[in-house]
């Protein structure tokens, strides 16, 4: 599979109608597109202008395609209006040649990476509910892309798959920077996810690759309606918390 993530920031008094646009118009939309398997959008907790769009095709090609033939595009002109503007300002002349001063976009940053699943005990629901997604963000030491590869594979999945509340997991490559990666693990509920971490097994699984590693940050984000509060854990570098407040399996 292949994960997009779209990220963008909102004008504060546009975070409703950005919400409601992408329920309404985005998911029905991407739902009719080939290879578009997930769709959902998650707000900051923290932050709550800040959004990241999140969905999962069946190939690189199919995610392709969608920017390719401008499916893309047209869906995001639906919520172009909501984006928050740019610091910088861009010159024109008007018509009748007087200097005419206009608020730039910031454009949405785009990420992009090949998923490589876990074998899973259930796939996403239409109704994503209370389920619960931690996603662990690594930049690994040039060159030991495969040796991760080989340590998550035969230690911390087995791991992963017999720990409580542990529905399925994806190591995820950047397609874009070779020395990034993304392990994210869904979970039946936050609660599961906490005991993950506070029982000491994510810091044992940590230490597995920290020798790989040059840098390390983590951030969280609840399936669910309600917009829960950051959530921090002892091993944690750096944290954001996203609370999907739309989403849906195309599956």
């Amino acid at each position: 599979m292949f994960m997009r993530l779209v990220q963008l920031k909102v004008r504060p008094d546009s975070t409703s109608q950005m919400k409601s646009s992408y329920e309404k118009e985005i998911v029905p939309e991407l739902e009719k597109v080939d290879g578009c398997r997930f769709a959902s959008l998650a707000q900051s907790a923290a932050q709550p202008d800040e959004f990241i769009s999140l969905t999962l095709w069946e190939s690189p090609d199919a995610a392709d395609r969608y920017v390719r033939d401008g499916t893309y595009a047209r869906l995001l002109d639906k919520v172009t209006a909501y984006f928050a503007t740019a610091a910088e300002w861009k010159v024109q002349l008007t018509a009748d040649q007087m200097i005419e001063y206009l608020p730039g976009v910031e454009e949405p940053e785009v990420k992009a990476y090949n998923v490589s699943p876990i074998p899973q005990t259930s796939t996403p629901s239409e109704d994503p509910g209370t389920l619960f997604v931690r996603v662990l963000s690594l930049r690994l030491r040039p060159g030991k892309i495969d040796e991760l590869k080989q340590i998550y594979q035969s230690r911390i999945l087995p791991v992963l798959h017999i720990t409580k509340g542990c529905r399925y997991a994806y190591l995820t490559e950047s397609a874009s920077d070779k020395d990034e990666v993304i392990s994210m693990t869904v979970w039946n509920s936050k609660e599961d996810a906490d005991e993950y971490d506070q029982n000491g097994t994510f810091s044992m699984l940590l230490r597995e690759t920290s020798h790989l590693l040059s840098g390390l940050y983590q951030w969280k984000m609840a399936l669910g309606r309600e917009q829960g509060g950051k959530t921090v854990s002892s091993e944690d570098l750096s944290v954001k918390g996203f609370s999907v407040v739309t989403g849906r399996s195309f599956i």
